[in-house]
């Protein structure tokens, strides 16, 4: 018998490479996610600024929170391609995704019981949720554009 090439695809000769518009929405996916790494720096740069010249561990918290948000984010998103891309099993994904929600969730407990100003988790959680509306925001004007 003779060795031949053989392209799997579906029955009928139909092309099984990725199409342009998948590779295009998927580059717009990244460019998006490097944007509101940096935009959500920016954003909550001069506020941080504005809350650390009233209260320091308030500003240090929102802070840490717009960082781990970012970082969460950054997280979640590969996590969430290396499980599509099956080179991640769900059990090790859900581990990982409650490890790191523990780490996330005690790390603002901690330092504001370490510094006693318990008030100020919620500055945590809000630099924590800022990069994922920003990315709401941005990826709802995707939409509206066509991209």
């Amino acid at each position: 018998m003779n060795p031949r090439k053989v392209e799997e695809g579906p029955v009928g000769g139909a092309d099984n490479r990725p199409d342009a518009d998948a590779m295009a929405s998927l580059c717009a996916y990244h460019a998006r996610k490097r944007l509101l790494s940096v935009r959500t720096l920016i954003f909550l740069a001069p506020l941080v600024a504005l809350v650390t010249t009233r209260n320091p561990v308030a500003g240090l918290q929102l802070a840490l929170g717009g960082t781990v948000g970012v970082l969460n984010m950054l997280l979640v998103m590969r996590q969430s391609e290396r499980l599509l891309d099956g080179r991640q099993h769900r059990a090790v994904h859900i581990l990982n995704s409650q490890v790191r929600l523990f780490a996330i969730g005690i790390l603002p407990v901690a330092v504001a019981l370490r510094l006693g100003q318990f008030w100020t988790v919620s500055l945590y959680l809000g630099g924590i949720f800022t990069p994922l509306v920003l990315y709401a925001i941005e990826y709802r004007r995707s939409i509206r554009r066509g991209n």
